[in-house]
């Protein structure tokens, strides 16, 4: 088995607190009253990583590095959207990159922070809404880009409580191990993988509703009609309502972890191949939205695993809110990748896209992806 090498650290600012509480002749705190961030990197090169001064994190990666199945060779900070988040992340970065050069206790390829817009204290809504999903955004964006689950461990010791929390729910949830050391405990305890599993079915429903609330956009209860409670857990209620007396609706962090999820699982096509038997798309003798067929001829020729498409009736017009793809189920309960279009006279279509897998696992990951790539901001 291939042994993990990264560690994605959520990051506070223990690290800033021990020093400003040193005597003011001590170099360390004359360091980090200057602002001299690489200086003060170079300092804790001389205290002990174990020290308590040295903050949860270089405190946390100390004892991680000692797991057996942990060959580190790459750190990834996640810090706060503050001045005390960025020049944290700073000193990380130097010290480790150091470190690793001049002690080689580490042999590390890279070091890198990221700071994880909206996560601040100032401004609780930004925090709620935008700031953890964004955090979740960010690691899931990191786990695909090194490896994959089987070759990441978080470290949660650093943070907001809800930070941390979500950093070990997201582990947890993507088979990862997470860890996590206490100031006052001696050593890390880990919260090892459980079996969670989420039902995909719900994101292959409302896949273009899903894309639009990643992005950020907000929703009135009425805009997404009827859902049921399997749909609202992955939901927020904002606090204010639209002008209209109606409830508000953002994706949740938890929402995020569950499209996190689904990527981490599916990084790649769901075994879709290339059509052998590809056919262009037809059309019903019906009147159609300016610019539907070059629409769908379009995807059909740009997504070689899409064998065929064909127009559908039109029915449940209202509905219809732009370009959009999503699962549905016909009379006949076979599930089906329906693609929607509207033009600017808000005249819409429908059509069906056949593709080289329809499992509902393929089903879902091309209508994921599909929105990503066509579905217009």
């Amino acid at each position: 088995m291939t042994k993990r090498n990264t560690l994605i650290c959520t990051v506070g600012t223990s690290l800033f607190g021990n020093l400003g509480r040193l005597p003011e002749e001590n170099p360390l705190r004359q360091a980090y009253d200057n602002g001299a961030w690489n200086k003060l990197a170079r300092e804790l090169l001389d205290v002990g990583p174990t020290e308590r001064v040295c903050g949860a994190e270089i405190n946390t990666v100390e004892s991680v590095q000692e797991k057996k199945w942990l060959t580190l060779e790459r750190l990834l900070f996640l810090v706060s959207d503050t001045p005390d988040g960025r020049n944290t992340g700073k000193v990380l970065k130097e010290y480790f990159t150091q470190r690793s050069l001049r002690r080689h206790d580490i042999d590390l390829n890279s070091v890198e922070y990221c700071v994880i817009d909206k996560l601040q204290d100032e401004r609780p809504k930004d925090f709620k809404v935008h700031g953890l999903r964004n955090l979740v955004r960010q690691a899931g964006e990191y786990i695909q880009r090194f490896g994959g689950s089987e070759s990441v461990a978080i470290d949660a010791t650093g943070g907001y409580k809800a930070q941390i929390a979500i950093a070990v729910i997201l582990g947890q949830a993507l088979n990862i191990p997470v860890f996590y050391k206490h100031e006052r405990f001696s050593e890390i305890i880990d919260f090892p993988p459980l079996p969670i599993s989420f039902d995909y079915q719900i994101l292959a429903s409302h896949a273009d509703l899903f894309t639009d609330l990643e992005r950020g956009v907000i929703f009135g209860a009425s805009e997404i009609g009827p859902f049921d409670d399997k749909l609202r857990v992955l939901l927020t209620e904002i606090t204010e309502d639209n002008g209209e007396g109606e409830t508000l609706y953002a994706l949740s962090p938890i929402g995020q972890i569950y499209l996190t999820g689904f990527r981490a699982r599916n990084p790649k096509p769901f075994h879709l191949v290339d059509a052998a038997d590809r056919k262009p798309p037809t059309f019903r003798d019906d009147h159609y939205p300016t610019g539907f067929k070059e629409f769908v001829k379009k995807v059909w020729r740009e997504n070689l695993w899409i064998r065929t498409a064909n127009s559908l009736p039109y029915d449940k017009q209202k509905s219809i809110k732009g370009i959009g793809f999503s699962v549905k189920q016909d009379a006949e309960e076979k599930l089906r990748l329906v693609g929607t279009f509207q033009d600017k006279d808000t005249f819409g279509a429908r059509f069906w896209l056949h593709i080289t897998n329809e499992s509902l696992d393929a089903l879902t990951w091309a209508a994921e992806f599909l929105n990503r790539q066509y579905r217009p901001y």
